[in-house]
């Protein structure tokens, strides 16, 4: 059975000891203030909230745990970016971008400083497709990004190897895998930003969802990329229109098929050498 993984604010952290848990905070001076040696220990990653705290305290502190760079307005945001670099030598870090007008912007700063990106892609607004398709171009073909842009690098690994996935495994909010903890020590789902937070059962709140929108036919219902989606882009709006979403798909299948192809072609020259 998988082991939840509990995101909690710093405040809560005491209640949750001994469990697997993402630690939350402002505040960079708060986080190594407030949690020992020993915590150091169980935790999976912390997350920073804001991306103005001082830096410098993390220099020296909890080598090897993974720090999560919440970013809330990247148009603004990403000159940010250079004050973390320094931290790589002792921290893996991951920026989570979400997908508003302008986010690429922050997306190539951040590979190009050797940074993991997650996408905080929600359901995108129609106007903002043009943005992420020219975002996932720059995935596809730039030799530049040497690390994964998040959701495109996992869907894309899935329709390589003729694998099933889902996004709400890639996009961290699975419930049945990570719960988001509110200030008030409300267990809901993972953090999704613009949204309401979901109740109900937990462990089969996705496939409760799922099984609602193929009983409703819905656009889910003979969705070819429905076992790479999952009615992730429905949620938390049934009436979310998917032909934009769709086509970012098709363009990671062409990708996964033309690398199909290419690998094909070397096997065979080299099978030809031999």
């Amino acid at each position: 059975m998988t082991e939840v993984v509990y995101n909690i604010p710093i405040s809560l952290f005491s209640g949750y000891r001994g469990k697997n848990v993402i630690v939350r905070s402002y505040d960079p001076v708060e986080m190594v203030m407030g949690l020992s040696d020993y915590d150091l220990d169980h935790l999976v990653a912390v997350q920073l909230l804001s991306m103005t705290g001082n830096v410098d305290v993390l220099t020296n502190w909890g080598n090897g745990i993974p720090i999560d760079l919440l970013m809330l307005h990247p148009q603004t945001e990403f000159p940010f970016l250079y004050r973390y670099a320094k931290l790589l030598d002792r921290h893996p870090l991951r920026v989570c971008i979400p997908v508003v007008s302008g986010f690429s912007k922050a997306v190539k700063v951040a590979t190009s400083l050797k940074l993991f990106v997650k996408l905080e892609i929600g359901q995108p607004d129609p106007s903002l497709i043009d943005e992420i398709h020219r975002v996932l171009n720059f995935y596809i073909h730039n030799p530049m990004v040497a690390l994964p842009i998040e959701y495109f690098h996992s869907t894309f690994l899935a329709m390589y190897h003729s694998e099933q996935s889902s996004l709400w495994d890639v996009q961290e909010e699975n419930p049945v895998n990570i719960r988001y903890v509110t200030e008030d020590g409300r267990e809901t789902i993972a953090r999704r930003l613009g949204t309401d937070r979901a109740e109900g059962n937990f462990d089969t709140f996705v496939a409760d969802w799922q099984s609602s929108m193929i009983a409703e036919k819905a656009e889910c219902y003979d969705c070819r990329y429905f076992r790479h989606c999952g009615s992730y882009f429905k949620w938390p709006r049934k009436t979310y229109r998917c032909e934009g979403v769709k086509s970012l798909f098709g363009t990671l299948e062409e990708a996964a098929q033309e690398m199909q192809g290419e690998i094909t072609v070397l096997t065979q020259a080299q099978k030809g050498v031999a």
